[in-house]
């Protein structure tokens, strides 16, 4: 079985894999504050000018507060949600995908399988793809400025069986199916408090006609409000579509471990061809899931 080759430039292509990681997440973490943000900005919007109409009569000060803090956060929503535009999510995954396919190259490259086989031309071969990557997206570049290389040694990976153990398996177990159930969990999450918002609404308005409560009555149209922010704030986060996403990823990726599992006694063409396989499967999710968010 193929075993890996050098160091050195499976070194200096992982610390730039860290680079591109770091500005990927920095980038996906100021969307989700904006989405979080522009959530916040527009229910308390709603919940401050509801509350200001019913207080102004009783204490206008207080009202008189309370409506000036609604129309800050009317008027700051629009901003926020800027850091979340449709260019900043595009960015976002332009440096994911980087991040990923040299993260691709640098596994293949330490098992030395695949075009990585030849080991004559191995560190040639990984600075060479690593160098027409980069080349493509150099309008990213300044999304890594200031960024570090995180103090990290390279993957366990030597042969076929660590590619099998730190690549496959951990994509498998590590990556996507805690991914799936995270995501099932957050859509689960937001179904709830969907439907809790739902019933709110209903015994208000239940409350309203049978008592002739009109101060009750006033926060209904607000509760309805707030329910359709919070599901278009799951909707616009896909949680649902990413749990069966992730969920689809997952069995491919068994399937390719059982599959290997039965090549025993398993030849280089076999490991090659896991490799080219393993790496197809997580490239083909990646490339279909960043279609969707940009299309979306």
């Amino acid at each position: 079985m193929s075993t890996g080759g050098g160091q050195a430039a499976a070194q200096e292509v992982w610390r730039a894999q860290s680079i591109w990681s770091q500005a990927a997440g920095r980038q996906k973490a100021a969307i989700d504050r904006a989405r979080a943000a522009t959530l916040g900005a527009t229910v308390a919007a709603g919940v401050l000018g509801a509350a200001s109409a019913q207080l102004i009569p009783i204490s206008p000060p207080v009202g008189r507060t309370l409506a000036f803090l609604a129309m800050l956060a009317a008027g700051v929503a629009p901003f926020v949600a800027v850091g979340a535009a449709p260019d900043r999510i595009r960015r976002w995954l332009r440096l994911r995908s980087v991040s990923e396919e040299v993260k691709s190259q640098v596994y293949v490259h330490l098992a030395g399988l695949a075009q990585y086989r030849q080991r004559a031309r191995r560190d040639a071969e990984l600075l060479e793809r690593t160098g027409t990557l980069l080349a493509q997206v150099v309008d990213l570049e300044p999304e890594t400025r200031g960024l570090r290389p995180a103090d990290r040694p390279l993957p366990s990976v030597i042969d076929t069986d660590g590619y099998v153990e730190h690549r496959l398996r951990f994509q498998l177990e590590g990556y996507y199916r805690p991914r799936a159930d995270e995501m099932a969990r957050r859509a689960r999450l937001i179904e709830r408090y969907g439907q809790a918002l739902a019933v709110l609404s209903v015994l208000l308005g239940a409350a309203a006609g049978a008592f002739g409560a009109q101060s009750t009555a006033v926060w209904i149209p607000v509760v309805t409000a707030v329910s359709a922010s919070v599901v278009s704030h799951g909707a616009s986060a896909r949680y649902a579509r990413q749990q069966i996403e992730y969920s689809t990823t997952a069995g491919e990726l068994e399937r390719l471990l059982r599959w290997w599992q039965q090549r025993a006694p398993a030849t280089d063409a076999d490991a090659d061809r896991l490799a080219e396989w393993t790496e197809h499967v997580v490239s083909v999710q990646n490339e279909g899931w960043m279609a969707k968010w940009i299309a979306d």
